[in-house]
């Protein structure tokens, strides 16, 4: 009978951690540049294991949370520094402590005219540098789609000043989800420059995640959750007659 409880137990906890991921998705649908997450499960013991071991009850844990990097949809913003990636491809951005990659094109300068991300890292250019846009109050900025940085004087005078870099995963499962939408590549993942990007200006990429599906599946969820709970309370019920049975006489 104890065997059962903990299978239910272990499949409650696996449905609450999946309840959380999905409530996290739902949490960020408005956050530019979203991915959502998902989780896998797996049983803890398989096999000759579960049948030795388990007596035949099946454990289920989490396998692996993983990302989603399908691309989120487009929406028109009219601003000059608002970039989004069509197709594969991610940002380089200086974090804290390293590179960093992000879909997050929500850019703005500071008063040294640096390019920064929404929350504040500083954007690369294709030689790992950042990007400094000069006379931002005597001149207009101009981005092409292959993120080409222009600077237009008042007299009708470009310079180029720069390329925003857009940069490949060779393995996208080798991207470690960092804090603000921001992703670190691990041991193992390669970088490929794209030669011709494809940047969408005055748009942003939102989240790609779809509220309606996020919450069938938190419903389908919840009701398992419930069922385990069932259950759990069920076998509860049985162990204390057990125990009332075993005392009499």
């Amino acid at each position: 009978m104890g065997s059962g409880k903990y299978s239910a137990l272990a499949g409650a906890i696996s449905r609450e951690q999946r309840l959380a991921n999905i409530s996290s998705n739902i949490a960020n649908v408005n956050t530019v540049g979203y991915k959502k997450t998902r989780m896998s499960f797996e049983s803890l013991l398989r096999g000759e294991q579960q049948t030795a071991q388990a007596k035949g009850i099946n454990y289920s844990r989490v396998k692996e949370n993983f990302t989603e990097f399908t691309a989120g949809p487009i929406r028109e913003t009219g601003n000059t520094l608002d970039l989004a990636i069509h197709g594969e491809g991610f940002f380089k951005v200086q974090g804290p402590e390293g590179v960093l990659y992000t879909r997050r094109g929500d850019f703005h300068t500071d008063r040294d005219g640096t390019l920064l991300t929404g929350n504040n890292m500083p954007v690369l250019d294709t030689g790992n540098a950042p990007i400094i846009i000069p006379d931002r109050d005597t001149s207009r900025i101009s981005i092409n789609n292959l993120g080409e940085i222009s600077i237009l004087s008042l007299e009708g005078g470009r310079n180029v000043i720069g390329n925003i870099a857009v940069y490949t995963i060779d393995d996208p499962s080798t991207l470690k989800r960092e804090p603000g939408t921001m992703y670190s590549l691990q041991e193992g993942g390669q970088e490929i420059p794209t030669d011709i990007p494809s940047v969408s200006v005055g748009s942003l990429e939102l989240a790609n995640v779809n509220i309606t599906e996020e919450m069938a599946l938190m419903i389908e969820s919840n009701r398992t959750f419930e069922s385990y709970q069932k259950v759990i309370k069920a076998y509860s019920s049985l162990g204390q007659k057990q125990d009332e049975l075993g005392t009499v006489g």
